[in-house]
């Protein structure tokens, strides 16, 4: 299982997360952000942490 962390300070709603993710974790917030709408699917692939171009997004293993 795997924490996903977004630090919406950083986040620049790109969406570039939202349509990297193999996995579909996230949904698209009415600010355009990003929602981690089912973290129990992600595969802790960190694609989404290498497409953000701030760095908001953290994933960890728990």
């Amino acid at each position: 299982m795997f924490e996903i962390t977004i630090d919406y300070d950083k986040c620049q709603a790109d969406q570039e997360c939202i349509e990297a993710c193999p996995a579909q974790v996230y949904d698209e917030g009415e600010d355009g952000k990003p929602v981690i709408a089912r973290p129990e699917d992600c595969l802790g692939c960190e694609t989404c942490v290498e497409v953000c171009p701030t760095g908001a997004i953290t994933v960890t293993e728990v």
